[in-house]
């Protein structure tokens, strides 16, 4: 490029640059530079530096014309604008890059896949409205994107297999209308995203996912999403937040994985919220902003926040809207019994049963409710006594007014109404009353009513104690 053919404030910036100053043209009367004349310094072209100066890009208050193209190009120079607005997108797709800023440029979007910086990324209070382009990037610090506002109606912000060695930041007003992605993303540090907004209504505001967090992932205190979001599979190690967050729409964390869950949003999610399959040492949640629907089906946690009340967690667990899930009712009796609340543990699993039953047919559920009356499934032991004694009780009335008569008189053994009764209604037991005497007259029909009653209620103890086995 000919040096001589330049503006006074290209000629400006080409100064600046090879000493590693400012080049300020703000004040400029022509503020115009051709993106030419950038990529001609950035990619070694300019005048050689003193001894001992670094060339550096650094530049306020441009109007860039054309298009900035450093595809595939290895830059050593430090890039910083300031104020300084561009015509077209910027192509630095498949370079290598030392730290480059960007702090209130108005752009047309930046194309940066599979770019490498060996510093960091920062586009701090710009405006975009073209995709920032940073699919297969690697970034070795931190992508500061605070006060920045991106739009695209297809695709805002792709981050797919996006690697980032520090932190990614999107707060202070970040605001981004189009698609966020951040599938197979993979971040060293922290995801914090507080007072961050999300606009895709009807779509998808955040696509993560695989996504890869090293530290903590917040989208709270202030966090706004108007679409889906979306984080199946995603593995936070520390912790993953929407505290204070507002949600607008389908929350996705199928098979997600982290320490510590904060799903405590200012209103419950516009939308199905899915747990399923997901694994959080502890799960923090609030009764008032759960979801009208929800999905816990798979959900394994080790401890909850707020479980003192367990016909809560019970309600908490009917809005599956797949109906009865056996897993959810384990894994919650499974969580009391671990904080040795044995009895919240079987009223959980009671509630399983019942549930249970609503999904059997006909007759299933008249058996159900019988094994429920009875010994309720297994887990209220209490009422095996009281049916049994009521049973014996009866019996022995009975027989005790119109006893039965002795098949063989000279055989028989003294008559006992109890252990008659009692010979009637346990089928296991032989008391040596039941073979020695015939009931008569009407008492022949208590006598069947006993034994029919004693098969039945055998079977059902017998039914609901190996379940029990099999569940504790």
């Amino acid at each position: 490029m000919p040096l001589d053919r330049l503006s006074d404030s290209e000629q400006a910036v080409v100064d600046a640059f090879r000493v590693g100053e400012m080049a300020d043209l703000s004040q400029a009367d022509d503020p115009i530079v051709r993106a030419s004349v950038l990529r001609f310094l950035l990619l070694g072209g300019g005048p050689p530096p003193e001894r001992g100066d670094l060339p550096a890009l650094r530049l306020t208050g441009a109007r860039v014309t054309g298009r900035l193209e450093l595809a595939c190009a290895d830059v050593t120079a430090p890039i910083s604008l300031h104020a300084c607005d561009f015509d077209e997108k910027i192509e630095i797709y498949e370079a290598t890059l030392r730290q480059v800023s960007f702090r209130r440029c108005g752009l047309h979007g930046i194309d940066a896949s599979d770019a490498v910086f060996v510093a960091g990324l920062r586009l701090l209070d710009c405006r975009s409205e073209g995709t920032l382009q940073l699919a297969g990037a690697h970034i070795a610090n931190a992508l500061l994107l605070d006060g920045t506002r991106l739009s695209d109606p297809v695709m805002a912000l792709d981050g797919m297999r996006l690697n980032v060695g520090g932190d990614v930041v999107a707060q202070n007003g970040f605001r981004c209308r189009g698609e966020v992605r951040l599938t197979n993303a993979e971040v060293g540090g922290s995801l914090r995203w507080e007072g961050a907004t999300l606009e895709n209504p009807g779509g998808t505001a955040l696509r993560a996912q695989d996504l890869r967090v090293g530290a903590i992932a917040n989208f709270c205190t202030g966090f706004s999403a108007d679409g889906a979001l979306t984080l199946s599979y995603a593995q936070v190690t520390s912790h993953l937040c929407f505290e204070r967050a507002t949600i607008r729409g389908p929350l996705d964390l199928r098979y997600a994985h982290t320490r510590y869950l904060l799903l405590q949003p200012t209103a419950a999610p516009a939308g199905l919220v899915d747990l399923s399959h997901m694994r959080a040492g502890v799960l923090r949640d609030d009764p008032d902003t759960w979801p009208a629907e929800l999905r816990l089906d798979g959900l394994r946690y080790e401890a909850l926040t707020d479980a003192d009340d367990h016909e809560r967690r019970l309600a908490w667990l009917r809005r599956d809207d797949r109906g009865y899930r056996p897993q959810t009712y384990g894994q919650l009796a499974a969580f009391f019994r671990a904080a040795g609340r044995d009895d919240d543990a079987r009223e959980v699993l009671l509630a399983g049963e019942r549930h249970r039953r609503e999904t059997l047919t006909r007759l299933g559920r008249l058996w159900g409710h019988l094994q429920d009356a009875t010994v309720g499934y297994g887990y209220r032991p209490g009422r095996a006594v009281a049916w049994l004694l009521a049973l014996l009780l009866v019996g022995a009335v009975v027989f005790q007014a119109d006893p039965p008569r002795a098949a063989e008189p000279a055989k028989a053994p003294a008559f006992t109404a109890v252990a008659y009764a009692a010979d009637l209604i346990l089928p296991v037991i032989d008391l040596g009353q039941q073979s020695q005497y015939v009931p008569r007259g009407w008492t022949v029909w208590v006598a069947y009513l006993l034994i029919l009653a004693g098969l039945v209620f055998a079977t059902t103890i017998t039914a609901a104690a190996a379940r029990r086995l099999r569940r504790t």
